[in-house]
């Protein structure tokens, strides 16, 4: 069964112990660059993170975020990347953001790497530092094995559904039958609510929505239900089907994290952009302004700002010969929406069904 979805639910598991080692690990300490410098740093208690789930049939990764901690204030800003973003790449002609890490894995394999999921991470986190113009500390990639047992061992997830939802493929062997009202939805059942889109008018953009009322909903069942104490299992469990560039002992010592995160802290967004069909295919096109703004307010933590002259320098997530890309890419009216986890707790988002 395909679950291309289901990661961002393990992202939280697994980004809020990897933030917490944040002081721990050293941030700064390591100079990979004239910019990572010490002197140019702003400031040592903020990390970055890139998160990915996939399947396991082609290694597309469906869900892609990148997440900030700041250890000192507590603060979490959580961008979900739409799977159809459109990008450039060397010689990769698919053009769909999800497929990036699948392309760096035959790179990596073509050279002879001896571990290429572990090389592909790499190089796809180096991507997204290099043409967002921020540092990633830290990236993780998981396949999408198991995710009801990690729903289950942490006592289920308690929410609000709210919308009846049924869907029926069996080519996919996927069954939704969810009633609208509360629920502690077990693994199969959150399966279900994350992998939902057929009723949602703006489908993959409304599943992403649908994505971030799960995550809080996530957040807080984990600090309700989980103890210090079964965080080792939490743990095994996660790793089972996560790569990262973290060791197994600081996702159990910072695991603390997960349960002293506030909800009023956790910024939730989707990359500011648009639909838009371009040469005859579907994409999803960042905005360029508010993209670069977002970056700055989020994730930067250089003393230099996210500027016009750094950001996306080489245009990689705009064709600027076709124009209708060029007109949502070069927008200078794009909004960014930004969800607070409380507040979603409180109110959900209210998502136009068909």
């Amino acid at each position: 069964m395909k679950k291309k979805i289901l990661a961002a639910v393990l992202s939280i598991l697994v980004v809020l112990p990897l933030a917490a080692c944040a002081r721990r690990s050293g941030l700064g300490d390591e100079t990979t660059s004239e910019k990572d410098k010490p002197e140019n740093i702003q400031t040592e208690t903020k990390a970055n993170f890139l998160v990915m789930g996939h399947d396991r049939a082609a290694n597309l990764t469906d869900v892609i975020m990148i997440v900030s901690f700041d250890t000192e204030t507590g603060e979490m800003a959580i961008t979900q990347i739409p799977r159809d973003t459109y990008f450039e790449a060397d010689d990769y002609s698919y053009h769909k953001i999800n497929g990036l890490f699948n392309y760096y894995i035959g790179k990596a394999r073509d050279d002879g790497s001896s571990f290429p999921e572990k090389d592909a991470l790499k190089m796809t986190a180096d991507y997204f530092s290099k043409h967002l113009d921020i540092k990633i500390h830290h990236s993780a990639v998981m396949d999408l094995d198991g995710f009801g047992d990690i729903v289950d061992s942490v006592g289920g997830v308690y929410m609000y559904i709210p919308y009846s939802m049924y869907y029926s493929d069996p080519g996919q062997n996927l069954y939704i039958n969810l009633p609208e009202g509360y629920c502690n939805m077990d693994g199969d059942q959150a399966e279900q609510f994350v992998r939902f889109r057929s009723g949602y008018l703006a489908a993959d953009l409304a599943r992403g929505d649908a994505q971030k009322m799960f995550m809080t909903a996530f957040i807080e069942s984990v600090k309700k239900n989980i103890s210090l104490t079964s965080i080792d299992d939490i743990a095994s469990a996660i790793l089972a089907s996560v790569i990262t560039d973290m060791s197994v002992g600081d996702i159990v010592t910072y695991g603390k994290a997960v349960l002293g995160i506030e909800l009023s802290n956790v910024t939730m967004m989707t990359l500011p952009g648009q639909a838009a069909m371009c040469d005859g295919a579907s994409y999803y096109v960042m905005n360029r302004k508010a993209v670069m703004e977002l970056m700055q307010k989020h994730y930067n933590i250089y003393k230099t700002a996210v500027d016009d002259e750094s950001f996306d320098s080489e245009r990689a997530f705009c064709n600027d010969a076709d124009s209708v890309m060029s007109e949502v890419y070069y927008a200078e009216d794009f909004e960014t929406v930004e969800h607070n986890a409380q507040d979603i707790s409180d109110n959900d988002i209210d998502i136009a069904l068909k």
